[in-house]
Protein backbone atom coordinates (compact mmCIF):
# COMPACT_ATOMS: atom_id res chain seq x y z
CA UNK A 1 0.00 0.00 0.00
CA UNK A 2 1.41 3.38 -1.05
CA UNK A 3 1.29 6.65 1.23
CA UNK A 4 -2.03 8.10 0.54
CA UNK A 5 -5.67 8.77 1.49
CA UNK A 6 -8.63 9.29 -0.50
CA UNK A 7 -12.01 10.26 0.99
CA UNK A 8 -14.54 9.38 -2.14
CA UNK A 9 -18.21 11.06 -1.67
CA UNK A 10 -20.47 8.24 -3.38
CA UNK A 11 -24.01 9.16 -4.31
CA UNK A 12 -26.83 10.27 -6.41
CA UNK A 13 -26.29 13.10 -9.32
CA UNK A 14 -27.20 16.26 -7.20
CA UNK A 15 -26.85 14.74 -3.93
CA UNK A 16 -24.72 17.28 -3.55
CA UNK A 17 -21.73 15.60 -3.82
CA UNK A 18 -19.99 18.89 -5.43
CA UNK A 19 -20.90 20.97 -2.33
CA UNK A 20 -19.46 18.66 0.24
CA UNK A 21 -16.28 18.05 -1.53
CA UNK A 22 -15.56 21.94 -1.77
CA UNK A 23 -16.62 22.28 1.93
CA UNK A 24 -14.13 19.64 3.15
CA UNK A 25 -11.49 21.51 0.83
CA UNK A 26 -12.67 24.36 2.52
CA UNK A 27 -12.62 23.40 5.89
CA UNK A 28 -10.82 20.78 6.74
CA UNK A 29 -7.34 21.47 3.83
CA UNK A 30 -8.17 18.40 1.80
CA UNK A 31 -7.72 18.82 -1.30
CA UNK A 32 -11.18 18.41 -3.62
CA UNK A 33 -10.37 17.22 -6.71
CA UNK A 34 -12.64 18.01 -9.35
CA UNK A 35 -12.97 14.94 -11.22
CA UNK A 36 -15.27 16.12 -13.52
CA UNK A 37 -13.37 18.97 -15.20
CA UNK A 38 -10.84 16.03 -16.22
CA UNK A 39 -14.28 14.22 -17.66
CA UNK A 40 -15.08 17.19 -19.41
CA UNK A 41 -12.21 17.57 -21.47
CA UNK A 42 -12.29 13.72 -22.66
CA UNK A 43 -15.46 14.81 -24.33
CA UNK A 44 -18.22 17.24 -24.56
CA UNK A 45 -21.03 15.12 -25.75
CA UNK A 46 -23.37 13.29 -23.16
CA UNK A 47 -24.11 10.84 -25.60
CA UNK A 48 -20.95 9.09 -24.77
CA UNK A 49 -22.39 8.53 -21.24
CA UNK A 50 -23.60 4.96 -22.73
CA UNK A 51 -20.23 4.73 -25.35
CA UNK A 52 -18.75 1.90 -22.99
CA UNK A 53 -14.76 3.20 -24.60
CA UNK A 54 -15.85 6.37 -23.36
CA UNK A 55 -16.79 5.04 -19.71
CA UNK A 56 -13.63 2.88 -19.76
CA UNK A 57 -11.42 6.35 -20.81
CA UNK A 58 -13.46 8.08 -18.02
CA UNK A 59 -12.36 6.00 -14.88
CA UNK A 60 -8.90 5.37 -16.46
CA UNK A 61 -8.36 9.46 -16.46
CA UNK A 62 -10.49 9.83 -12.96
CA UNK A 63 -7.74 6.80 -11.59
CA UNK A 64 -4.79 8.22 -13.04
CA UNK A 65 -5.59 11.64 -12.17
CA UNK A 66 -6.26 10.91 -8.79
CA UNK A 67 -2.87 8.94 -8.34
CA UNK A 68 -1.23 12.13 -9.98
CA UNK A 69 -2.82 14.62 -7.57
CA UNK A 70 -1.85 12.33 -4.32
CA UNK A 71 2.03 12.32 -5.32
CA UNK A 72 1.43 16.29 -4.67
CA UNK A 73 -0.75 15.92 -1.64
CA UNK A 74 -2.53 13.56 0.52
CA UNK A 75 -5.53 13.05 1.67
CA UNK A 76 -7.62 14.09 -1.24
CA UNK A 77 -11.61 13.74 -1.76
CA UNK A 78 -13.39 13.17 -4.75
CA UNK A 79 -16.83 12.30 -6.01
CA UNK A 80 -18.26 9.48 -8.16
CA UNK A 81 -21.97 8.14 -8.63
CA UNK A 82 -20.21 4.70 -8.01
CA UNK A 83 -21.68 3.28 -10.98
CA UNK A 84 -19.99 0.74 -14.25
CA UNK A 85 -17.62 -2.00 -14.08
CA UNK A 86 -14.84 0.68 -14.58
CA UNK A 87 -15.82 2.54 -11.79
CA UNK A 88 -15.46 -0.61 -9.65
CA UNK A 89 -12.22 -1.88 -10.81
CA UNK A 90 -11.03 1.61 -10.53
CA UNK A 91 -12.26 1.62 -6.98
CA UNK A 92 -10.46 -1.83 -6.45
CA UNK A 93 -7.55 -0.90 -7.47
CA UNK A 94 -7.37 2.64 -5.57
CA UNK A 95 -8.51 0.67 -2.44
CA UNK A 96 -5.84 -1.79 -2.64
CA UNK A 97 -2.85 0.95 -2.97
CA UNK A 98 -3.86 3.41 -0.89
CA UNK A 99 -6.27 4.28 2.41
CA UNK A 100 -10.05 4.75 1.67
CA UNK A 101 -12.79 6.46 3.11
CA UNK A 102 -16.22 6.05 1.45
CA UNK A 103 -18.64 8.37 2.42
CA UNK A 104 -22.01 7.84 1.21
CA UNK A 105 -24.04 11.20 0.38
CA UNK A 106 -28.07 11.00 0.38
CA UNK A 107 -30.97 13.41 -0.22
CA UNK A 108 -34.57 12.92 -1.29
CA UNK A 109 -34.64 11.28 -5.13
CA UNK A 110 -37.05 14.62 -6.38
CA UNK A 111 -34.95 17.22 -4.17
CA UNK A 112 -32.18 15.50 -6.16
CA UNK A 113 -33.76 16.53 -9.07
CA UNK A 114 -34.57 20.03 -8.90
CA UNK A 115 -30.96 20.66 -7.90
CA UNK A 116 -29.24 19.24 -11.12
CA UNK A 117 -32.38 21.49 -13.17
CA UNK A 118 -30.72 24.81 -10.93
CA UNK A 119 -27.45 24.19 -10.85
CA UNK A 120 -24.51 25.60 -12.69
CA UNK A 121 -24.32 23.45 -15.62
CA UNK A 122 -20.83 25.01 -17.08
CA UNK A 123 -19.38 23.19 -13.76
CA UNK A 124 -21.25 20.58 -14.79
CA UNK A 125 -21.17 17.71 -17.38
CA UNK A 126 -24.68 18.59 -19.32
CA UNK A 127 -26.96 15.48 -19.21
CA UNK A 128 -30.40 15.64 -20.11
CA UNK A 129 -33.20 15.06 -17.04
CA UNK A 130 -34.70 12.08 -18.13
CA UNK A 131 -30.78 10.74 -18.20
CA UNK A 132 -30.28 11.80 -14.75
CA UNK A 133 -33.06 10.11 -13.45
CA UNK A 134 -32.09 7.01 -14.36
CA UNK A 135 -28.60 7.33 -13.11
CA UNK A 136 -30.12 8.13 -10.16
CA UNK A 137 -32.59 5.35 -10.05
CA UNK A 138 -29.53 2.87 -10.28
CA UNK A 139 -27.48 4.46 -8.01
CA UNK A 140 -30.56 3.86 -5.51
CA UNK A 141 -30.83 0.02 -6.41
CA UNK A 142 -27.11 -0.53 -6.37
CA UNK A 143 -27.12 0.95 -2.75
CA UNK A 144 -23.07 1.13 -2.56
CA UNK A 145 -22.48 0.12 0.92
CA UNK A 146 -19.66 2.88 2.40
CA UNK A 147 -18.12 3.66 5.50
CA UNK A 148 -20.43 6.69 6.16
CA UNK A 149 -23.27 8.37 5.20
CA UNK A 150 -23.83 11.80 5.49
CA UNK A 151 -27.63 13.10 4.73
CA UNK A 152 -27.67 15.88 2.76
CA UNK A 153 -31.02 17.34 1.97
CA UNK A 154 -31.62 20.58 3.27
CA UNK A 155 -29.16 20.10 6.13
CA UNK A 156 -28.16 23.03 8.40
CA UNK A 157 -24.76 24.23 7.18
CA UNK A 158 -23.25 24.15 10.99
CA UNK A 159 -24.12 20.40 11.40
CA UNK A 160 -22.93 19.29 8.05
CA UNK A 161 -19.81 20.75 8.93
CA UNK A 162 -19.84 18.72 12.49
CA UNK A 163 -20.57 15.49 10.83
CA UNK A 164 -18.21 16.02 8.00
CA UNK A 165 -15.36 17.14 11.03
CA UNK A 166 -16.23 13.72 13.01
CA UNK A 167 -15.98 11.92 9.91
CA UNK A 168 -12.16 13.10 9.43
CA UNK A 169 -11.58 13.15 12.86
CA UNK A 170 -12.37 9.11 13.19
CA UNK A 171 -10.24 8.69 9.87
CA UNK A 172 -7.11 10.11 10.88
CA UNK A 173 -6.71 8.39 14.27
Amino acid sequence: MHDGHIYLLIGPKGSGKSFIGKLIDTQFDIRFLRVEDWVKNLSPQSAAMEDESYLEAVFYEIEHGVRRELKKASPVVFESTGLTTYFDEMFARLSRDFRMTTIGVRADPVCCLERVKSRDQSIHIDIPIDTVKAINDQVLEKNMKTDYIVQNNEANLESLKARLKKIIEQRHL
